[in-house]
Parts: structure tokens; sequence; C-alpha cells
């Protein structure tokens, strides 16, 4: 058998005795598939929903698999299908006809136990193989890690002691106090309860538990991942890529929807490194995304946005959110605060927005906010000498590069619309609960504010991540200046806990409109409609 395919060690890890070059065993690809509660993915690419679901062999993204270890890449797959078991999937390099798929009866795929036991398996089917992790399924960004058990009635009403009544709308979750004991100020940032949203079915492993898999895999000795691929919605995001920096090496994800393919760009990638004979791990990651506007652009009217990071940079891009956040917070409590106010609302609001709410047309109440977006916008808002302004263009340079495509086009769910991503400060999101001070908020809110895990009282979140874990009695500065911006705005409704919908790539979609007139579609990837 020739060669396989290899990536580079990781550079800080050269010469070291835990990575002494390149695995001998060239690279395994591990996808993790949560499908079970999702019967559109499970069955995709047949739209019928009388259509029976395919068994686990026929499963397009399992054909794409044998392709991918056709290229010279060892394949393991936990695969859970909605109304079927949960299947572990097997390939060898270069042996694509020899794939053992076997049964692990039903898996919880949000618990992360399940996914650090499929990387145990992983590394014990492949030890010698440099590790590539591949998370599809639906991605929210942040996703907090909350006991349902405490999401009682008597939490939300905060009974005794005085209740709250909960109304559900179309347009969300509002409360109604009882007169002379309301459960939160007529102005609070605080949230002190638990919403009583909880998310829906479909939703993710939260993002602790991400990290939690991934540290306790790598305990029990299995390697950290060389790339992490989130192909799925929304997970180029700073919380998530912040909370795994110290676990992996590279990600790429996508800051607004992705269409989920099935894994057909898959086998495409591992051939460019096939054809290379090696590559580095940065490399790797920024094919992925790569391939990914490549197959989407090609049908056009699945306009989406990419990113690469070197996680080793999370740390630094914290570091300047926290610096940017200071000098807003303090800005915010001087007797300028009426004009301040004025101008950051009006950069939150113009930043470009990804969609959190049905709906596309991508802006508030759209709370998840671009990081680079925004910090080119406060830009525009305050002068050059202001210290907003300086903290602006060094958190700008902090994300400088992670943009890896952006398309210029109509979504077909949504003809009316263009989404515009060429922009190459794009590609981070970060959750900004009501950018428009309109009074609504994320129904993440209470658990993101709230800057510990108290299991007593609401709003019974387990874990808390990092970049919003409570530093003493220091609030974490992003949460302090989300607080102190909101200050003065009555609070009047969660918004729901919808599941983030999944748009699958749709190969029968017919445009009924024409494409937007500066279409740069079919240009080389990475040029957004012009050289890089």
């Amino acid at each position: 058998m020739p060669d396989l395919p290899l990536l580079d060690p990781a550079p800080a890890s050269r010469g070291s005795r835990a990575a002494r070059g390149p695995r001998d065993d060239g690279v395994v690809l591990a996808v993790y598939a949560p499908f079970g509660t999702d019967e559109v993915l499970s069955r995709y690419p047949n739209p019928n929903p009388a259509a029976p679901i395919a068994p686990i062999r026929n499963q397009l993204l399992v054909r794409s698999l044998q392709k991918v270890a056709a290229e010279g890449i060892n394949v393991s797959a936990l695969v859970d299908l909605f109304d079927d078991d949960s299947w572990l999937v097997e390939i060898p390099a270069g042996r694509p006809k020899e794939i053992s798929i076997t049964s692990a009866w039903k898996q919880d795929m949000s618990a992360p136990q399940a996914l650090a036991g499929f990387l145990r398996r992983v590394n014990q089917r492949f030890p010698c193989s440099t590790l590539v992790l591949a998370l599809e399924g639906h991605g929210g960004g942040f996703v907090p890690d909350i006991d349902p058990a405490r999401i009682t009635v008597e939490k939300v009403t905060q009974y005794p002691g005085g209740t709250l009544s909960w109304t559900k709308d179309s347009k969300g979750t509002s409360f109604t106090p009882d007169a002379g004991s309301p459960a939160l100020p007529m102005a609070s940032p605080e949230l002190p309860m638990a919403s009583p949203e909880l998310p829906a079915s479909r939703l993710p492993m939260s993002t602790w538990a991400l990290g939690e898999a991934l540290r306790s895999a790598q305990k029990s000795g299995v390697q950290r991942p060389a790339i992490l691929h989130f192909n799925n919605c929304f997970n180029a995001s700073v919380e998530l890529l912040h909370t795994l920096a110290p676990f992996a090496d590279v990600a790429t994800g996508y800051a607004n929807y992705n269409f989920f393919t099935a894994g057909e760009t898959y086998p495409r990638v591992f051939r460019r490194l096939r054809l290379a004979g090696s590559a580095t791990r940065e490399q790797l990651a920024k094919w992925f995304a790569e391939e990914n506007a490549l197959a989407l652009r090609a049908k056009k009217n699945h306009p989406t946005v990419g990113a690469t990071v070197v996680l080793s940079r999370m740390k630094a891009v914290a570091d300047a959110i926290d610096a940017l956040a200071i000098e807003m917070t303090q800005a915010l409590r001087s007797a300028q605060r009426p004009l301040v106010i004025t101008r950051i609302q009006a950069a939150a609001t113009g930043a470009q927005h990804y969609d959190t709410q049905p709906g596309y047309e991508l802006q508030a109440p759209d709370q998840f906010v671009d990081l680079g977006s925004f910090a080119v916008a406060l830009q525009a808002q305050f002068q050059a000498s202001d210290e907003i302004a300086k903290k602006a263009v060094l958190l700008q340079a902090a994300v400088g590069g992670v943009w890896q495509y952006g398309e210029f086009d109509r979504p077909w769910l949504d003809e009316t619309r263009i989404w515009d991503f060429r922009k190459q400060h794009l590609g981070l999101n970060i959750l900004l609960p009501d950018p428009a001070l309109q009074g609504v908020w994320d129904w993440r809110s209470p658990y993101y504010l709230a800057g510990k895990a108290d299991p007593k009282a609401p709003p019974a979140h387990r874990h808390v991540i990092p970049f919003l874990a409570d530093a003493g009695k220091q609030r974490p500065r992003w949460v302090e200046f989300i607080v102190e911006y909101h200050r003065e705005v009555k609070f009047l409704r969660f918004l729901p806990a919808v599941a983030p919908f999944f748009p699958s790539y749709n190969a029968s979609f017919k445009p009924t409109l024409p494409p937007p007139g500066d279409n740069p579609n079919g240009g080389p990837v990475g040029a957004a409609g012009g050289k890089r």
C-alpha cells in the first residue's frame, strides 16, 4: 500500500516526545453525527417525510465517508439516526469495502460522555493516526449547560415570596409580576431568574459539554484533535472556540447558517491532502472551508461565510474583547452616557448580524453579532483618538485573517433577501443580547450573564465556560459591558428557545429571482468578488 497522506505536527509540539513528527498511520477522520432527534437530517436527501429513513449503510454521509477512506484516510464515525440505533462506522484507509458497521444501541448524543467515549474508541482503533474531528448536526454558538430538573414552576415563578406570571405568544415569553413585587426592577439587565424557556429538541451539546468531552478524552490518553470542523450552523463562535482552545489546534466553522451536504465535501478535502502528500494543520482546516464554499457556490443561492482559527489565538481575542469592554463600560458610566450609548447602539445594530430568530433578514433582534464587524462599526462611530476606537482597532486586528470566504447571493430560504459576507473582517460571532435595546432578550441571557453556577437557585446551569466565569467579585468584562449597556432598558420578553434550523443543500432549487447585480459567484474561493 502506498504511503498514507500525513499532517505536519503542530509547531509548538515539534521535537516533543508527545508529538515526534507525523503519526505513522496517516490521518483518521472522526465524525460525530447526532441526527437522532432530526428526521430531516436522518432521511436526507429525500424531502418526503413519509419516506422511510435509509438504513445506515445507505446513508449519504456513510457513502461519503467510504470515499474519504478511498483517499487513504482512516475513518471512524458515530451516527445517531432518528427512530433508529446509534451506529459505529469504521473504515480502514485505502480499503473502503472493508467498512465495519456496529450498533452502539442508543446514545445520548448531547452528553459529553458520548463524545468522549467515541474518541476513546477512535484512539483505540487508530492509535497512530493524527486525529481530525468533524461535528455534524445542529450548531448553536453558545449553548448553556442547564439542569432541566431545576427549571420548575417554583423556580420560574419565584414562589414563595413573590410570583411571576409567564405568557407565551408568537413574539416570545414575557412575565407579569404581582403588583408591588416585581422580580425584575423596571430596568434590569441581570435577569436574575431561570428562564422558563428550555432548549427545544435538536439543540446541540452545550458549549461546556463539548470542552468537557475533549478534556475527558485527553485525560484518558486520547490525542488532541489537530483540526475541529464544525460542519453546522453558528459555531464560528467566540464563546465556543475560546472554550475548546486548550484542547485542539485549529478550527473551521461557519458564523451564520451552513447547509447540510451529508459529508459530500469531505472526499474532496482529503483528495487534496493525498495529492499533496502532506499539509499543515492550518492548511487542511482551510481546505474544509474552501471545499464547502465550492460545493455550495456551484449550486448558487446557498451563501455562507467560513472561518478558520488557529486556536492558540483565542486568548488574544478574549483579551482584546476585555480591553474594548472596559473602555465601553467606563464611557457608559461617564457624564457622556447619552451620546456614548447612542453611538454604541448604532454600531451594535449596524454591524453584521447572524440569524437567531425566524426570518432571514440578518438584523436585530438577531443576537449573534459578528465580532470584527462590530469593531469596524465602532470605529465609524467614534473619533480615532477615542479610547473605544483604539481598542476596536486592536480587536479587529486580533480577529484578522480568520475569514476564509464569504458569499454574496440570495438564499434559497428567502429569495427576497441578499446575504453579503464579502467583507474580510467577518468570521466570528459573539452573543450580544438585545443589541437594539428593545427589552427583548435571547433565552440564554440569564445563563450568559450569571457569571457563576449556583445549584441552589436559578438559573440552574451546572457549569460556566471560562469566557463567562466569575473572576472573584469582578464580572467578566464582556458581561459587565452588557449589563451597563442595558441598565436603563425595561425588560419585555425572552425570545423563544427555538432549535436553530439547519437548512439542507437544496439540489432541486430553481431560482425565481435574478441574482444580485454585483454577484461575484463563480470567482476563486477566498476572493469574495476580488483579490484577497
